[in-house]
């Protein structure tokens, strides 16, 4: 007990040479020394609010999502989009033409081209989650880098010719003989080409599904399980000779039911009291309105375009939410030679994705970041050095408290005594024993 009480004594004595409380008598260790007067030092100190204002005492700045401030300033102001002028040109030798350029979701179509090309014109690339992204080829070293796709022998068409003896006068051909040709024929890109976007090929085709066995064909772009937020425009696109024999197409939006390692339980339970004020205004937003698309499941389905364009622009719509922050759908692809009644949104070329309102608050500032990566400087610090020994010696009392209402209950009975061995006396180790009489463990030195 006396241990105890020792201990006992120690600890505050710990505890205030830690936190600083202890003072020592400096006057023993260092010479004396002059002093201005009291009323300069004063003067000289900081005032006392000074060491009281705490680092996050500053309210955190907002940072807002640029593409969000975009889209609120195009809401409340409008916007002010530059007049498309149409342009004249010649199509199939003599047919003149009237081009009106149109912009999609960033991206103008039908421009008119340069009146020289080098190779060098910027094109449209479309990336994982469906957005466009500009790309600059650059020439170096006399090669043109990151040039616009080549797409192959993907839209050739192969057509048989027969020839002639008479036409073709071979020589090794008998005067009536005929040879018949397959040659490969290059697509009509008269509107084609009008197009800026990077047009898709089975070259571009991506893995998905359990364990990346399945492709993606026709599609292209977006990936599988991407992201598409309200107010922004996603590309899909795909290989326009995967179907054969249609001329048309069209998308049908349907939703997904999700599964219960799908829907994140531990995420909503997070949420705060914002965010079900957003669902909320969804919700009065949508109504009662019954979405009702074209096809078994739909809740959308778009109009007709030709197969030819091989992309379709998705602009997510806040009443396809229902209520909700996010809505997992499936968009499937119907070529004009399947029926309504044929058609099975699953069955058909598919894609999934999540439809979802797009963040207000961006990323945080690399200030921000600093700040909260920052080691504590304040009281807190000398706080918890003062609390170290403090637990340490309450887990010792509690050890030795432990031991001593247990004293009575330890039954040391069974413990044995360990056997005599043969090879010395065990038990007297403070008495060597010869090395050399080991088989005499009897004899000692």
């Amino acid at each position: 007990m006396r241990v105890v009480f020792t201990l006992l004594a120690v600890v505050p004595l710990l505890a205030q040479f830690s936190s600083g409380a202890v003072v020592l008598n400096t006057a023993q260790l260092a010479p004396k020394t002059t002093f201005p007067n009291r009323a300069t030092v004063d003067s000289q100190l900081p005032a006392a609010t000074d060491y009281l204002v705490k680092r996050d005492a500053a309210p955190r700045k907002a940072v807002a999502n640029k593409d969000w401030l975009k889209d609120e300033s195009e809401r409340l102001y409008g916007t002010e989009e530059e007049t498309q002028r149409p342009w004249i040109r010649t199509i199939y030798g003599s047919v003149k033409e009237v081009v009106t350029p149109y912009v999609v979701g960033g991206v103008t179509f039908a421009a008119q081209p340069p009146a020289t090309t080098d190779g060098l014109e910027p094109w449209i690339s479309i990336k994982k989650d469906g957005l466009p992204k500009t790309i600059t080829p650059k020439l170096k070293n006399n090669v043109i880098e990151d040039s616009f796709p080549a797409v192959r022998t993907f839209f050739q068409t192969a057509t048989t010719v027969l020839h002639h003896q008479d036409e073709i006068q071979a020589h090794n051909l008998p005067d009536d003989g005929t040879v018949e040709e397959v040659i490969m024929q290059d697509e009509d890109d008269t509107y084609a080409k009008l197009s800026p976007i990077q047009r898709c090929t089975p070259d571009y085709y991506y893995k998905k599904g359990i364990a990346n066995m399945e492709s993606s064909e026709p599609f292209c772009s977006p990936r599988d399980h991407q992201k598409m937020r309200a107010g922004a425009t996603y590309f899909i696109t795909w290989y326009s000779r995967f179907f054969k024999k249609a001329e048309s197409v069209r998308f049908h939006y349907a939703f997904v039911n999700e599964k219960s390692h799908d829907k994140g339980f531990d995420k909503r339970d997070l949420m705060d009291t914002a965010v079900k004020k957003v669902e909320a205004e969804l919700e009065e937003l949508s109504g009662n309105i019954d979405f009702a698309g074209d096809v078994h499941g739909a809740f959308y389905s778009s109009d007709w375009i030709h197969n030819n364009n091989g992309w379709f622009a998705v602009e997510v719509d806040k009443k396809w939410l229902r209520g909700k922050v996010y809505k997992k759908v499936v968009i499937a692809m119907q070529p004009d030679n399947v029926s309504d009644e044929d058609f099975s949104i699953l069955d058909a070329p598919h894609i999934f994705a999540t439809f979802q309102l797009r963040e207000s608050i961006g990323k945080n500032t690399k200030e921000m970041r600093k700040i909260q990566d920052r080691a504590g400087t304040g009281d807190d610090v000398y706080y918890v050095i003062a609390s170290i020994p403090t637990v340490v010696m309450i887990s010792v009392l509690f050890m030795y408290g432990f031991l001593y209402i247990n004293r009575g209950h330890r039954d040391l009975s069974r413990v044995k005594k360990p056997k005599r061995s043969r090879f010395g006396n065990q038990g007297k180790y403070n008495i060597p024993v010869a090395l050399t009489d080991i088989h005499k463990p009897n004899k000692q030195l």
